[in-house]
């Protein structure tokens, strides 16, 4: 129970001090005496010698460029149009629905669907009447004879 009363908060400020004498404040990360004072001129004696970063105006004169790296630029230059231009015919591609004709006496397999009594009411007899289908059939462009020959 004393034990508990010797470390409990209310009395951790007072018992700081005497734990702190008992353990030290050695923490174990020291480093030799003057290590800091010549670590500059032993690191650079340690990294090899860097020609490009000391005269960085020589080093490129004497390196020879490839034929790659010559044509590098041009290449990306002409891959950037060609996807902007793909872009753009894509984007042209999806916003035309007018150049497209989407009418229903184009479209063998709509005339067929709509020709079978069994599809007209199956799918579209409850949402539609055959007044409607026989109206929106008149405004896409399609006649009534032209299902004579079926």
């Amino acid at each position: 129970m004393e034990n508990n009363k010797k470390y409990n908060s209310r009395n951790a400020g007072e018992k700081l001090p005497e734990v702190l004498e008992r353990i030290g404040r050695n923490d174990g990360m020291t480093v030799p005496e003057g290590y800091f004072a010549d670590f500059a001129t032993r690191m650079e004696g340690m990294l090899p010698l860097n020609l490009e970063a000391e005269a960085p105006e020589k080093a490129y004169a004497q390196q020879k460029r490839s034929l790659w790296m010559r044509v590098r630029p041009y290449v990306y230059m002409a891959a950037m149009f060609a996807g902007v231009f793909c872009m753009t015919k894509m984007f042209g591609l999806m916003g035309e629905t007018d150049s497209l004709d989407m009418r229903i006496d184009r479209n063998p397999v709509m005339i067929a669907a709509l020709s079978n009594q069994e599809f007209v009411e199956d799918y579209l007899g409850d949402s539609m009447s055959e007044a409607e289908i026989l109206d929106d059939m008149w405004e896409s462009g399609l006649d009534a004879t032209d299902f004579e020959d079926l």
